[in-house]
């Protein structure tokens, strides 16, 4: 099997940039932190297409025009309109086994494995121009798209539905949220929790100063407001849980 030639060496051997023009792109490739094939797009010094063709000979996949592989709408809506415009593919169709994918890369591996696990199918990847691919993303996958073809539940005729009973719920279940509380619904039980203990905090001390000295078992006005304290945090305690219901 012949050695796959690198893209240095495709450039120059196809005439697309000469060697002085090559070592300055890689100098500026490697000063803005790019690749050399998006370099050489940049500098615009050959074609689109003839540097994606040289691209793709030296990744090893093939290339293609989107305008001839005409992309089917239905499969690229399998695909989530983030992950597409993220990894900066469209897949293009499914045929002879496997999904094609049109891209300026290849896709990385993860990707990969995830559209396959989509598509129960392998994938295979086609080189495409940054503007093609660019213009199918923004018709297929446009910002703030979200993939709409989900699969309906099968609703069965009503002579064939199994009824299910109802899941009784536990007293701890019943007790829980049925959803987050709001910041409004917080403090109106803060402020009942706090309100609560005040109340009998102050209840307790005014009847230690009204009931007869019979009544109060020797017990002085601080042992009192302790005991007000006691009572206000049990009652404290019962707001705030019936609050939260």
């Amino acid at each position: 099997m012949a050695e796959r030639r690198k893209l240095e060496t495709i450039l120059t051997a196809n005439k697309l940039v000469s060697e002085e023009q090559l070592k300055q792109i890689v100098s500026y490739a490697h000063a803005v932190g790019i690749d050399l094939c998006e370099a050489v797009l940049q500098k615009k010094i050959a074609s689109p297409d003839a540097v994606m063709m040289a691209y793709a000979e030296s990744v090893g996949l093939p290339f293609a025009h989107l305008a001839d592989l005409s992309v089917d709408e239905e499969v690229a809506a399998q695909v989530e309109p983030m992950t597409a415009r993220q990894h900066s593919f469209v897949p293009v169709s499914v045929d002879h086994g496997y999904v094609l994918l049109a891209t300026t890369k290849p896709v990385i591996p993860d990707v990969v494995d995830e559209l396959r696990i989509i598509f129960n199918l392998p994938v295979r990847c086609v080189i495409c121009t940054p503007s093609e691919l660019s213009a199918a993303i923004a018709q297929y996958y446009p910002r703030g798209a979200v993939r709409v073809t989900k699969a309906e539940p099968k609703v069965e005729p009503e002579a064939k539905r199994v009824k299910v009973p109802p899941v009784q719920q536990s007293a701890e279940e019943k007790m829980q949220p049925l959803e987050p509380m709001s910041e409004e619904d917080k403090k109106d039980r803060l402020w009942k929790t706090v309100a609560a203990f005040n109340f009998t905090v102050a209840s307790v001390a005014f009847a230690s100063l009204y009931l007869p000295p019979s009544w109060k078992l020797g017990l002085s006005f601080s042992m009192f407001l302790m005991l007000g304290a006691i009572v206000g945090s049990v009652t404290a305690l019962i707001t705030w849980r019936l609050s939260s219901r």
